[in-house]
């Protein structure tokens, strides 16, 4: 037997304890379907003909709106164009579906924009059409489809190539990744942050622009060789003399570009220009030899004497005029005969500007044929490093020695070779990165323990190093 549960006696004083506390579900139910019932109407009023509909048709059979039989569209492009005339989803909600009539009976009904073409929108319509502006969008858009179908077609294409080996170097798990990591969810960066650091994925430099044939190893000059001849030799003095020469002519240029460019001035000349700044406003020492000049000096000078206004009398007005009339003239008379003789010259200025031309031709020519040239032969930028440019090696005459045993190694045959290889465009080019060597300052702790030898040696020491 079910238990009854005891019915609790809750105060429903308040209109809050009253909601609280009263079960209306029945009412609402009530309320809502009678507003249903307003939107859609009685169903107890309804003819059957309105609520049953007896199948008749076919499976691929649709009846229209005027009782006509017609075959359902099976393509997709036939049930597409089907639904263009149908009102779509998004907008199905703002369609009134309430049966409750309109309180306001003689509202204005006010058509759409768009809905009626006016006569403007009929003119801009023949225009577009005499200028083939709706042909254009139609082949734009058949066009469009087009590829569209052609991509949807590639995607949908199967592999048809099984040259995946999955036991292979190539997966993840063989480069070190955690087979955890191994998932289409977790991004490159994660997986390779996770690698441990002796088996972590290094990043691939960019391919190269142009596909450089590598050169082969240079091969040094002959003067640089232990036991050279003289004119080898000579040569290569040469060389290294004009190379020198470069760069001196290179520093001097830097140097005139930036110290030269100042102005040197003596201490004293500074401490004068310092002074001289400083007592700008200030006022002067007494100077006896000023008060001498002043006494001797008895007239009085003012410091802005008046000025007389002396008028100009007709004789030199007139003449004033006739001579800004005649400068007039001649500056005309100049204009018109610069005219005369250009027109004399346009045969020259023809012929220098065809010259000009035919000589910019040629300098454009040739420096595209020389640009061509650097990129066919340019090695790919592996990274934002420069190659470094190789030093010409030179050998004093008087380390030149004809046996092997006494000559005299300079050059690190292991870093020659590395350079190489970065100037053939095998390797990225590096930057040498040199560490400075930190000073330590060393102290002497005084104690009582400490004697007069530990301090005479810490002296010596330290002078020592000095």
């Amino acid at each position: 037997m079910p238990e009854i549960k005891k019915k609790r006696h809750v105060s429903k004083k308040n209109k809050k304890d009253w909601r609280k506390h009263c079960d209306i579900r029945d009412v609402e139910d009530f309320l809502e379907d009678q507003r249903l019932e307003e939107r859609l109407g009685k169903f107890d009023t309804k003819p059957d003909s309105e609520l049953f509909v007896i199948d008749t048709l076919g499976k691929d059979e649709v009846k229209d709106e005027k009782d006509e039989i017609t075959i359902k569209p099976r393509t997709a492009k036939e049930r597409k164009r089907l639904l263009l005339s149908e009102t779509p989803k998004c907008f199905q909600i703002l369609l009134p579906t309430s049966k409750v009539e309109d309180p306001n009976a003689k509202r204005n009904h006010v058509n759409p924009i768009g809905a009626k073409p006016t006569a403007l929108s009929k003119i801009t319509d023949m225009k577009r059409l005499k200028k083939g502006v709706y042909e254009k969008k139609v082949a734009v858009a058949r066009k469009n489809r087009k590829m569209a179908l052609d991509k949807k077609k590639k995607t949908k294409q199967i592999r048809n190539t099984f040259e995946l080996d999955l036991w292979g170097t190539d997966t993840p798990e063989a480069k070190g990744i955690p087979s955890t990591l191994c998932d289409e969810f977790v991004p490159p960066e994660a997986q390779l942050h996770n690698v441990l650091p002796e088996r972590r994925l290094r990043p691939k430099p960019a391919p190269p622009k142009t596909v450089v044939n590598r050169a082969a190893v240079e091969l040094p000059h002959p003067g640089v060789s232990y036991n050279p001849s003289f004119k080898e030799h000579q040569e290569l003095l040469q060389e290294v003399v004009q190379h020198e020469q470069k760069m001196m002519k290179r520093e001097t240029h830097l140097n005139r570009v930036t110290t030269g460019m100042f102005r040197k001035v003596t201490l004293q000349e500074r401490e004068n220009q310092w002074r001289e700044e400083m007592s700008v406003g200030l006022p002067q020492p007494h100077n006896p030899a000023n008060d001498q000049e002043s006494e001797s000096d008895s007239e009085y000078k003012p410091i802005n004497p008046p000025v007389k206004n002396k008028k100009k009398d007709h004789k030199t007005r007139r003449r004033q005029k006739e001579m800004l009339a005649e400068k007039e003239r001649l500056k005309r008379l100049k204009i018109e005969k610069k005219k005369i003789t250009d027109l004399y010259k346009l045969r020259k200025l023809e012929s220098s500007l065809s010259e000009v031309d035919k000589r910019q031709a040629k300098e454009r020519e040739a420096r595209a044929l020389k640009r061509a040239v650097v990129e066919a032969t340019a090695l790919p930028a592996l990274n934002a490093h420069k190659t470094p440019k190789q030093e010409p090696e030179y050998v004093d005459p008087d380390q030149l020695t004809g046996d092997l045993r006494q000559i005299k190694t300079k050059a690190n045959l292991l870093r020659d070779r590395y350079e190489s290889l970065q100037r053939r465009g095998a390797l990225a080019a590096a930057k040498l990165m040199m560490k400075k060597k930190k000073k330590l300052k060393s102290y002497f702790k005084p104690g009582h323990k400490v004697t007069d030898q530990d301090v005479e040696r810490y002296v010596n020491r330290t002078a020592g190093k000095k």
